[in-house]
């Protein structure tokens, strides 16, 4: 359970350094309004499909772990 909390906490920092990121390259007019947006999405949508992979690996581990346990 530590280790989806700390990819959790890990993903949240990330996409709030993206955005922070992102909003300082538009401000400095690095960045078009267009690609600002496309990059906050990927921002936002990244690190959300990091932890439903996290999420869903760590379920199959621990019915892995289940069934071996029944076995015994």
């Amino acid at each position: 359970m530590y280790y989806f909390y700390s990819v959790l906490v890990i993903n949240v920092i990330v996409m709030v350094l993206s955005i922070l990121i992102t909003r300082n390259l538009y401000s400095n007019n690095l960045i078009d309004k267009s690609t600002k947006n496309s990059l906050t999405i990927l921002s936002i949508f990244i690190p959300i499909g990091a932890i439903i992979i996290t999420v869903m690996r760590s379920r199959t581990a621990i019915n892995h772990l289940a069934s071996i346990r029944e076995l015994k």
